[in-house]
């Protein structure tokens, strides 16, 4: 049994033990995502254990209940360990009960096991074989998998950032390795998913490195990266600056600053689509980077995040440039700066010229 495992399994236990260690050292990051980082690994570590003890009770007969268990135990934990990357990906308030259920209808369908061959069985010499819901403990994972492809795809795919190949490809390797799994059997998909787990984690900590953890947008420092890397991409610029901050701050506390902050960063983030980046650069400074020509496009992207942070209760100033083919982005964001403090300077003017009405 023991040089089962480590000869099977010697790779899998190795990253499953770094990844431990890892994510023991960052508690703080991401810490309801970390939970399910561990789902997957423990689920992972299991397999490993299931797979050794089923191996040894596939050569004794009088161990069939128990090879039964083990074998209903280690489809299910091929469904959990899918789903704890899935947990991870998923936005906050998709993480329901539903994405538990096709796991839960795994354990079901393979539960059967003990009084009838729907799902799986053994003949009369004691070998496996797949009854017709066989593949159901396949399919689920399979539906996880193709779950996170589509997250990733939409929610962590930036413009020429790394995570747009890193976890695609994870997510690949994993489907892959499900159908090998299927029609050769071993131990592929057990290590897959610790791989995958592994650069999940260091492709979404390197994500968030490059947020702000108020708004949720790409942070200064991100901004700075991509004026270098993206230069030449970049088309146009919009400058955006809330409107009384201070005077918030100064009325009601700092708090509601940040409510208003989280507001507006959201609105901003609504408005943009795939052609753009948008960044939270100062305190009430904000920036988006177009990587298109299209002027009549960036000014409905305007009209709809002023509509949408007037709905939210606050207001904003904004100035956007093109930029000309002889023009070096600097000077495009000098331009959109400039125009910004002019909407800036009209709309204190008009609000002052309002309170003296009044």
């Amino acid at each position: 049994m023991l040089t089962n495992l480590t000869s099977r399994h010697l790779v899998a236990l190795f990253s499953i033990l770094i990844f431990s260690i890892l994510l023991r050292s960052r508690k703080s990051f991401r810490d309801a995502n970390t939970k399910y980082f561990w789902l997957t690994i423990i689920s992972c570590l299991l397999l490993v254990f299931e797979d050794v003890l089923e191996t040894a009770a596939a050569l004794d007969p009088s161990l069939r209940f128990w090879r039964l268990l083990l074998s209903v135990c280690g489809y299910t934990f091929r469904s959990t360990a899918a789903l704890g990357l899935l947990l991870v990906v998923a936005p906050k308030e998709k993480r329901g009960f539903v994405l538990w259920i096709p796991a839960l209808v795994t354990l079901a369908v393979c539960s059967t096991s003990f009084f009838s061959d729907i799902a799986f069985g053994f003949d009369a010499d004691y070998k496996f074989y797949r009854g017709p819901l066989g593949y159901v403990a396949f399919l689920v994972p399979i539906l996880y998998l193709c779950l996170i492809l589509w997250i990733v795809f939409k929610r962590y795919t930036e413009r020429n950032g790394a995570g747009r190949y890193i976890l695609p490809i994870c997510g690949i390797f994993c489907l892959a390795a499900t159908f090998l799994d299927i029609y050769y059997g071993g131990v592929r998909l057990n290590e897959a998913l610790v791989f995958s787990s592994v650069f999940f984690y260091i492709t979404l900590y390197s994500h968030d490195s490059r947020k702000d953890p108020l708004t949720g947008l790409l942070n200064r420092q991100a901004f700075y990266d991509d004026c270098k890397r993206l230069d030449r991409s970049v088309k146009a610029v919009a400058s955006l600056d809330m409107n009384g901050l201070k005077r918030l701050n100064d009325s009601r506390g700092h708090s509601a600053g940040d409510v208003a902050l989280i507001a507006i960063g959201r609105c901003i983030s609504e408005a943009a689509d795939r052609d753009t980046l948008a960044y939270r650069i100062g305190g009430d400074e904000f920036v988006v980077l177009f990587f298109h020509h299209d002027e009549q496009r960036i000014v409905r992207t305007e009209e709809r995040i002023r509509e949408s942070v007037s709905r939210s209760g606050y207001s904003i100033s904004i100035g956007y440039a093109l930029r000309d083919s002889g023009s070096t982005l600097e000077d495009a964001i000098r331009v959109s700066d400039g125009r910004m403090f002019e909407d800036k300077s009209n709309y204190y003017r008009q609000n002052e010229h309002n309170r003296r009405r009044r």
